[in-house]
């Protein structure tokens, strides 16, 4: 047995519309499929190597949990990789995005880096080689 790839990445959204907005807008990402599985609906992003995005938005939400960078045991980010650092913090600053840590190069990874928070509060890291 081996792991042979990674399928997606899901997202349990607070604003659907503004997710949307968010990975057509800001990340440029294409949308890609909607299923409505009843009591929730799945929407589709792709991103690179035919990993996909996954946006859940529940029919009945439970209250959002606040989740601080140092916790442990849970999920933190994911991270995403792009050409032009500093086109994409022109347009989060543009659109309103927060970022948490602007576009920095860091030594000890040889590339440089940025965070950012989407409209649910799932911060994405963002690397530029």
């Amino acid at each position: 047995m081996k792991i042979t790839g990674l399928n997606h990445i899901t997202i349990n959204v607070v604003d659907l519309e503004a997710s949307v907005v968010f990975y057509k807008t800001v990340l440029g990402l294409q949308q890609n499929g909607f299923i409505n599985m009843g009591d929730h609906t799945l929407t589709y992003f792709e991103l690179p190597q035919n990993v996909r995005l996954e946006l859940i938005d529940y029919e009945h939400k439970d209250p959002q949990k606040e989740h601080r960078e140092t916790d442990i045991g849970t999920y933190r980010h994911f991270c995403l990789e792009t050409d032009d650092l500093a086109e994409l913090e022109s347009i989060c600053r543009e659109k309103g995005i927060l970022i948490r840590k602007t576009p920095s190069y860091v030594e000890k990874l040889s590339c440089s880096t940025m965070l950012v928070v989407d409209p649910n509060g799932v911060e994405i890291e963002i690397i530029e080689k």
